[in-house]
């Protein structure tokens, strides 16, 4: 890697940059630190700043703030980010449900978008509808500020061991 050219490609930007792009970069720079502190146990989950939380009731729940870094041009969350938002959400449950020595990978998903995903943060919240030995359903729901309905989504998923 050459770090003199990262240097640069970095000072040309900061010097361009908008102050919404100052945002952008400060909230990536400080994922990127969290993530190197071991805080997240991925970069995207580190950038995007999200809170995994197991419920009560045995669902689990991540929560992601709306911030530019996630939006389209049209200023709501990309399509693909509340996905990945139900993805992880679901995988996340079915993950905190299986023994340390197994994982589970995504096989097959569906989303319905109902509204555009907008407010100051999206919240996600997984149920297992099945759990077998080798494949698993899961459901999500993601949820804005104001408790609304933004999309939902089902998943199989194929539990695996660890190398």
């Amino acid at each position: 890697m050459d770090v003199s050219k990262l240097r640069d490609q970095f000072e040309t930007f900061i010097q361009k940059a908008s102050d919404e792009e100052y945002n952008v970069l400060s909230s990536i720079l400080t994922g990127l630190q969290q993530k190197q502190e071991g805080n997240f146990r991925t970069y995207l989950s580190a950038i995007t700043d999200v809170k995994p939380k197991q419920l009560e009731n045995g669902d689990f729940e991540i929560s992601c703030p709306i911030r530019p870094l996630i939006e389209n041009p049209l200023k709501i969350v990309h399509g693909g980010m509340t996905a990945t938002l139900i993805d992880s959400t679901m995988g996340g449950l079915l993950i905190s449900n299986l023994p340390e020595n197994q994982s589970a990978v995504t096989v097959e998903m569906k989303v319905n978008y109902i509204r555009p995903g907008i407010g100051s943060h999206l919240r996600c919240v997984a149920t297992i509808l099945h759990q077998g030995k080798q494949l698993s359903v899961v459901e999500a729901k993601v949820f804005n500020d104001k408790n609304h309905l933004i999309a939902t989504g089902t998943g199989t998923f194929f539990t695996i061991t660890k190398k």
